[in-house]
């Protein structure tokens, strides 16, 4: 990539930060970030055709930092199958509620959302996820685990754990202790 295209690439992505915890991520629209970019809606749109995947490249490194961070801790654990879990998905909730409004336009945008399912950081998310679910129901068959891996990511979608958050008034713990559960 040329220079002054990742320089517009980094002001883009600054300036869509700060819209976004000014204003809320629904609140913004890509004129605005733009404008306030100070730079033109094509240039904008050369390096993010839709809102869906500006929200994943502002959210992909903070995911990235999760799995390598928690595929670290996993090498140099000795802790038993059940705190790994608790470590492991407790740090994914975490991520989750931080990044709400973010995680929620990657999902509720097209393209966002299949380039996220179709990305290696994706891919990463399922062999962590794979990790900790075999250590709490060892010898699955590969076809159960990935069953398994696909409907904890489902269940942890922004709307379904939007709605145990803020309807059922789960907390994170709670929700921890459920998915664990049903998992086991």
């Amino acid at each position: 990539m040329r220079k002054d295209s990742l320089q517009n690439q980094a002001k883009i992505l600054k300036t869509a930060r700060e819209l976004f915890a000014a204003q809320g991520v629904e609140n913004v629209s890509m004129k605005d970030i733009a404008t306030s970019a100070g730079i033109g809606a094509g240039t904008l749109y050369r390096h993010y055709a839709h809102k869906s995947t500006l929200c994943l490249a502002l959210v992909t490194e903070r995911i990235q930092a999760f799995i390598n961070n928690n595929q670290q801790y996993l090498v140099t654990s000795t802790a038993d199958a059940t705190e790994q879990f608790n470590v492991v998905i407790g740090d994914y909730l975490k991520i989750r509620e931080v990044n709400m409004e973010l995680l929620k336009s990657v999902e509720a945008g097209e393209p966002g959302r299949l380039q996220f399912y179709q990305s290696e950081l994706y891919q990463d998310l399922t062999r962590l996820f794979q990790t900790v679910i075999n250590g709490l129901t060892p010898n699955l068959s590969a076809k159960t685990l990935t069953f398994r891996t696909d409907m904890l990511i489902a269940m942890l979608k922004s709307t379904s754990y939007a709605f145990q958050r803020q309807e059922r008034q789960l907390s994170q713990e709670e929700i921890l202790t459920e998915l664990r559960q049903l998992l086991q």
